[in-house]
């Protein structure tokens, strides 16, 4: 279908990762918040929000969007603002770059088949 960036310059909510490119193999659709039973190395839910740089870093919209990676598999890419993605245990509280128990990654790639829960179309 076409392709997808994604670039992360190091920031407050993650370090830096260099410019990635993956081919879209289906349209891309955002939403405001993505629940994950589990996320790797971390017991129990988690909640996924984009971060972005506006007002000195807070949530934004997220994008989803299955991708190949140099013909590899198909993967559903989780996307986030210019600061990546924050994530947190379900049920900890506020946002917040300062949180214990938060942290932030400048994408993430899931199997295709992971379940998942979509808050919130994004506007």
């Amino acid at each position: 279908m076409g392709r997808i960036y994604i670039d992360v310059e190091e920031n407050p909510n993650c370090g830096y990762h260099p410019m990635q490119t993956f081919e879209t193999q289906t349209a891309e659709r955002e939403v405001n918040e993505l629940w994950l039973p589990g996320v790797s190395g971390r017991d129990g839910p988690h909640m996924i929000v984009g971060w972005c740089s506006d007002n000195e870093g807070g949530p934004c919209p997220l994008t989803l969007v299955e991708v190949t990676d140099s013909g590899a598999a198909v993967s559903l890419l989780v996307a986030g603002g210019d600061y990546g993605l924050r994530i947190k245990p379900e049920g900890s509280g506020d946002w917040s770059i300062d949180a214990a128990g938060q942290w932030g990654e400048p994408y993430m790639l899931l199997d295709p088949e992971t379940p998942y829960r979509e808050i919130g179309p994004a506007g």
